[in-house]
């Protein structure tokens, strides 16, 4: 072997070993979700999920309110 390929070995495994380290860090420290529980990823993929939900409950109540009010005229 040349020793650039051993460089690329090297650098290499010292990669994939840090990620491993890391991967089993963030499920040990509850950064992952278990099976059924949501987790630290959610927030990247759905980062206004807790708004929308709160909108979405708000306008449900102003519906609800504004049907049981009967306008006099």
């Amino acid at each position: 072997m040349h020793p650039e390929n051993i460089w690329i070995v090297i650098v290499l495994l010292v990669v994939i070993l840090a990620g491993s380290n890391l991967l089993m860090f963030a499920l040990v420290r509850g950064w992952m979700p278990r099976k059924g529980e949501k987790g630290f990823w959610q927030h990247f993929t759905q980062p206004w999920k807790a708004q929308d939900d709160s909108l979405r409950e708000l306008s449900q109540r102003v519906k609800q309110l504004e049907g049981q009010e009967k306008p006099e005229r």
